[in-house]
């Protein structure tokens, strides 16, 4: 059964809320209710930490490519300087003292991989386009530092360590 006086109280009490709730926060279409920010929150670190993890894989990636052209490069430069036959004719004889070729009718060295001349005090070769280049490996030479660039990848190389030089230094 209905106990009508409890229904009576229950709706005066209602009412009660209602009206100071109307004269605290004003009529009720003009009422917004308060926005939470915790999704927004939620959302945003979920994007940064997506963002960052984005990044982090990104520099690994990088990181390990920069670090195979570098280890290729090194490759290179050891199998450049393994490798080196000098043909001989009756003109161009092996100079023993430097694995050169020895120009028979000139006297000047002669390098068996490119045909120009060495230069006797460095042992390095003086391209068309006027840079050094280290004969046996076909590498650009630093004569200042004595560093080798690889003209593939440019990747600098100091030959009396095998490390690689950083771009910086």
């Amino acid at each position: 059964m209905i106990d009508r006086d409890q229904v009576l109280l229950e709706s005066t009490a209602t009412h009660r809320e209602r009206v100071a709730a109307a004269l605290l926060f004003g009529p009720l279409d003009e009422r917004r209710k308060a926005p939470t920010n915790v999704k927004r929150f939620v959302v945003s670190v979920v994007l940064a930490a997506v963002a960052c993890v984005g990044c982090l894989g990104f520099s690994f990636v990088v990181g390990l490519l920069d670090d195979r052209r570098q280890e290729q490069a090194v490759a290179s430069l050891t199998a450049a300087m393994a490798a080196n036959p000098l043909p001989e004719t009756e003109s161009l004889v092996t100079d023993p003292g430097t694995g050169f070729l020895r120009d028979t009718g000139t006297g000047e060295l002669v390098d068996p991989r490119t045909g120009f001349p060495v230069d006797e005090d460095t042992g390095y070769v003086r391209t068309p386009d006027g840079r050094w280049q280290d004969p046996r490996t076909g590498w650009f030479v630093d004569p200042a530092t004595g560093y080798l660039t690889d003209p593939a990848s440019g990747v600098t190389v100091d030959p009396e360590t095998m490390t690689v030089v950083k771009e910086d230094q």
